[in-house]
Order: C-alpha cells, then sequence, then structure tokens
C-alpha cells in the first residue's frame, strides 16, 4: 500500500473492517482489538493512526514484536500479515487480520468482539457469528480470475450513486468494497470479490455453484409441455450484476404490462414487477449457502415465478416472523459489497419493499416454502382486478398513503373477505394488542368495520356501482364492456365479482346471456 493509498483510505474512516489505533497500547489491548476484528469480520487494523484518522506515527514499534505478541497472547490463532507503510507524517503498520473460524479469546474466557462501532465480548456460551464464506479467499484465487470489465461496471455504478469509492485506484475500490485480501504480501479476491467480478471461467472453476437456471414453462402445469416440463431453459454463470442483467432480460420478454388511468395518472400493473422479482433474486444470491454445490433455480409460469436457493432462512427466521424479525445476513461480506453498490438496504427492508409493491397492485404477498436444505419463493399472478387497484390508488391518495401494515389488512380481507382479529394477527405478524391498535386506526380511517367480532373491507367501488346502475335492465357483457370502456377481460372478472356478491345475477347461455342487477 502506498502512502497516497492509506491516506484514501484513511479518509473513508472506520467501518466494520477497519480500525484507527494509537501506537501507545498495551499488547494485551492491541491482541483484544485485533482478536475483535478477527471474531467479527476480519479487516486491517491501522497503529498509528488516531480515531479521526489523522496519522499520529508508529516508530517505537517493529512488526515482529507485533506478531510475536499476538502470537503468544492467542495461544497461537492469530498471526496477521503486518504491512509498514512510510511517509511525510511517519510510520503507520497495517495489520491484514483474516476472519477466524472459531472463537479467540485474550485472557481466561475473554472473547473480544468488534462490531463495527466498539469492542465489546461475548458471553460465555454465547456463539460467534456463522462464519462467513464470502468474506473467504479460495487457495487457487489470483488477480488474473478477476474481470477487468466487470470491475469497470463496478466502478460506473458507484459512479451513478455519488460514491467517493468511485475515485479509488481498481485495487484499492476492490479493498474497500472487501473484494479483496492481502494474503501472505499477496492481493488475492475472495469468494464476494469473485461472485461480482469474476471471470465465467473462474466462477466455472472456482465456483461452478454461482450457476442460476432459469426455466419458462408456458404452462401454469409444466407437465403439459412434454418429459423437460419447460419450454425454455438457460444456466447462467456470470458475475451478479451480468447475471442479474441477463435475468432481468429474461423476465421481462415473457413479462406482460397492463395500464390503468387512476385521475391524472397511469399505472403500469406488470404480471411480475421488476422491482419485487429483482429483490427476490438478490435476497437469493444474499442469503443462499454459498458451500452448497447446488444452483439456484428460477421457474417461470405465466401465474407465478418461483426463486429457489440452496440453504433455508438464517437461524431465527421463520415465513411466520419474516416481516418483524431484524435482518440476519448469511453472507455479510457479500451483502457489505452490494449495499454500497446499491443493490440491497443496509436495515434488510427487501422483503417489505416485496410485500408493499404486490399489495399495492392487488396481488397476494410472497409465499415461502421451507425444505431441509432449500428454500422457494413464489410471487403469485392472479388475474388483475381492476376495480380494486384503481379504488386502492383513489384511497390511498385520498388518505396520504397506507402504511404497510394497512396494504396488509386490506390485501387478506380482500382475498378472504371476512376475518377474526386472531386471523389478521398472524397475516400482519403482529402480537394481537399491536394488531389490533392497527385495525382500530383503519375502522376510524372508514377502511374497515366490525361487525360481530370479525372484520370487513369497507369498499368505495365507483366502478362497480357504475355496472350496477347500467343492470338496471338486462345487459350482455359486450353492452357492459362498451358503456364502462373495459376490456373484455376486466368487464368479465367485474360481472364475475358482481356476482359473488350477490348483487348480479346472469341468466341465459351462450350469445343470450344477460347480466342484471339483483332486486
Amino acid at each position: 500500500m502506498t502512502w497516497e493509498e492509506l491516506l484514501e483510505r484513511l479518509s473513508l474512516g472506520q467501518d466494520e473492517r477497519t480500525l484507527f489505533l494509537p501506537p501507545d497500547l498495551s499488547p494485551e489491548e492491541l491482541a483484544r482489538y485485533a482478536a475483535g476484528l478477527a471474531n467479527h469480520r476480519g479487516g486491517i487494523l491501522f497503529l498509528g493512526v488516531d480515531g479521526e484518522g489523522r496519522v499520529v506515527g508508529a516508530s517505537e514499534i517493529h512488526p515482529l514484536q507485533i506478531t510475536h505478541a499476538l502470537f503468544q497472547l492467542t495461544q497461537g490463532l492469530l498471526l496477521p500479515y503486518v504491512e509498514v507503510i512510510e511517509g511525510p507524517m511517519g510510520r503507520v503498520l497495517a495489520l491484514h487480520v483474516p476472519q477466524s473460524p472459531a472463537a479467540i479469546a485474550v485472557g481466561a474466557g475473554r472473547v473480544p468482539f468488534w462490531d463495527g462501532k466498539r469492542l465489546t465480548e461475548l458471553r460465555m456460551g454465547q456463539a460467534l457469528p456463522e462464519p462467513d464464506f464470502t468474506a473467504q479467499v479460495l487457495p487457487a484465487a489470483s488477480l488474473s480470475d478477476l474481470d477487468p470489465v466487470e470491475v469497470l461496471r463496478l466502478r460506473r455504478i458507484l459512479e451513478e450513486r455519488g460514491s467517493n469509492l468511485a475515485a479509488l485506484p481498481d485495487l484499492e475500490l476492490l479493498f474497500a468494497l472487501g473484494l479483496l485480501e492481502r494474503v501472505e504480501g499477496e492481493d488475492k479476491p475472495t469468494v464476494a470479490g469473485l461472485l461480482l467480478a469474476g471471470t465465467p471461467l473462474a466462477l466455472k472453476r472456482l465456483l461452478p455453484q454461482a450457476e442460476v437456471s432459469y426455466y419458462f414453462h408456458g404452462q401454469p402445469d409444466g407437465y403439459l409441455e412434454g418429459p423437460e416440463g419447460y419450454a425454455f431453459r438457460e444456466d447462467i454463470l456470470r458475475s451478479i450484476p451480468a447475471l442479474l442483467e441477463r435475468l432481468r432480460d429474461l423476465i421481462q420478454a415473457r413479462n406482460r404490462v397492463r395500464y390503468l388511468t387512476v385521475g391524472l395518472f397511469r399505472l403500469e400493473v406488470w404480471d411480475f414487477d421488476q422491482e419485487v422479482y429483482r429483490e427476490a433474486l438478490l435476497n437469493a444470491l444474499v442469503h443462499r449457502d454459498w458451500q452448497s454445490p447446488d444452483a439456484i433455480q428460477v421457474h417461470h409460469y405465466p401465474d407465478r415465478l418461483e426463486v429457489s436457493n440452496p440453504g433455508g432462512f438464517p437461524p431465527g427466521i421463520t415465513p411466520e416472523n419474516i416481516l418483524r424479525h431484524p435482518p440476519k445476513r448469511r453472507n455479510p461480506r457479500l451483502a457489505e459489497a452490494l449495499y454500497r453498490l446499491g443493490y440491497v438496504e443496509r436495515a434488510g427492508s427487501g422483503v417489505d419493499k416485496m410485500y408493499r409493491l404486490l399489495l399495492k397492485y392487488g396481488k397476494e404477498p410472497p409465499e415461502y416454502h421451507l425444505f431441509p436444505e432449500a428454500l422457494t419463493l413464489v410471487l403469485y399472478n392472479p388475474e388483475l382486478d381492476e376495480a380494486f387497484v384503481r379504488e386502492l390508488a383513489e384511497a390511498q391518495e385520498r388518505l396520504g398513503g397506507f402504511s404497510l401494515d394497512h396494504l396488509i389488512a386490506v390485501g387478506h380481507l380482500r382475498r378472504v373477505g371476512e376475518a377474526t382479529l386472531e386471523e389478521l394477527s398472524r397475516a400482519l405478524q403482529l402480537p394481537l394488542e399491536a394488531a389490533r391498535k392497527v385495525l382500530t386506526r383503519m375502522e376510524r380511517m372508514g377502511l374497515l368495520r366490525k361487525e360481530g367480532g370479525r372484520y370487513y373491507l369497507v369498499r368505495r367501488d365507483p366502478l362497480g356501482e357504475r355496472a350496477l346502475g347500467l343492470l338496471a335492465n338486462p345487459l350482455s357483457r359486450r353492452e357492459v364492456e362498451a358503456q364502462l370502456g373495459l376490456t373484455p377481460r376486466a368487464t368479465l372478472a367485474l360481472l364475475n365479482r358482481l356476482i359473488r356478491e350477490g348483487k348480479v345475477e346472469r341468466t341465459g347461455r351462450g350469445a343470450a346471456t344477460r347480466y342484471r342487477r339483483r332486486v
């Protein structure tokens, strides 16, 4: 690392993988910080730098003193590579600390842990976070396994986001993103680095499990399409940015869109919203078990999109609490890099975003199927209820927008018709009392009504009301369609809904079919 590169790194400040320490620490204190970094995610400890990133120098310390002291104080478990960097303001020692696969103690029963902001200690019996495979360096990996074109792509992404990282030289950029580590004086890509910027040949040689298989099924039941069960298949083994672009192209080529006019606005309603399936794909990539040899699979049907990945939920998370459980990352190094590149949110809001976008357009929330060693996320594409989507958009405009809780409750009642507090509590993934407060507020907003211990949706249905006004006299579907200006599909969906609600009856058959309002 050159002096200029050091100053650039120091200007970015401390973070989860970077520590600044003055030179006057005792060997025990230095060992605690180094072990704390190793017990978290590994990284670089700069000795001779104050907390503000100013160089104060470490001229009196020899690298061999450090390695000997750390080796002795950690019972031989920690032996970092020490790099000496000298410049006009003094001498700085950079300790390259690898992530430890097992807890490193300093002293009897004391296991330090750097959480990104401060040094703490794990309690007796408390497990270390699951080792991050994406932070590891594969022995056979080298800088030549990175594709310069993909590194340029990462830089362009950062430039578009206005990130200061975009100004760094290539190697420093990759170090800052956690995509490179220095191992025995040699710069090598981490697994995350290979996943984000590796060449296809390197991925095939080192990480063949990074392949994603896309299947398109022209029929809801694949067995109707011959022995293979699909109409089209493509296996993709590319860096994650290129992979996401290719999957988007494949899905969009078979993705229908319909347009709805609500007031002065035109809504685009896709079979599968791009932001929703992008979040589903990113979740599969970030949370999959990268040590499993199995690939991620994407099955695209007309009525659903299924994304399956090896590895289940992180410990403690289930389909019943995924909305409320604090986020847990199985692959922090990859997740952090994707966050800095703008692909994911650090707060773990991807599930919330999927729920909100699906419910906004009258679709069902995502469904999770758990298997012993895999997880499948299903995004459904039900028949579009134009009247409900218009009504929902108008209500949000009138009331100033809905919270996610409001959308979940409205969507659930639309699907089931009526529900108890206990049923809505499960749908909201909230305790009973918290759910009751949400529903009480929705009653005051005029969205729900409560009768006999059950909740019902209060629907303002201007389109249905217009249809009922027309159907005072029997009309054919084509006549209703012409009067309301709807598509044939939307007209039939509206009439069928009014029949289910007991407001309209159908008489006759074939061309003689007529609809009229029930008296």
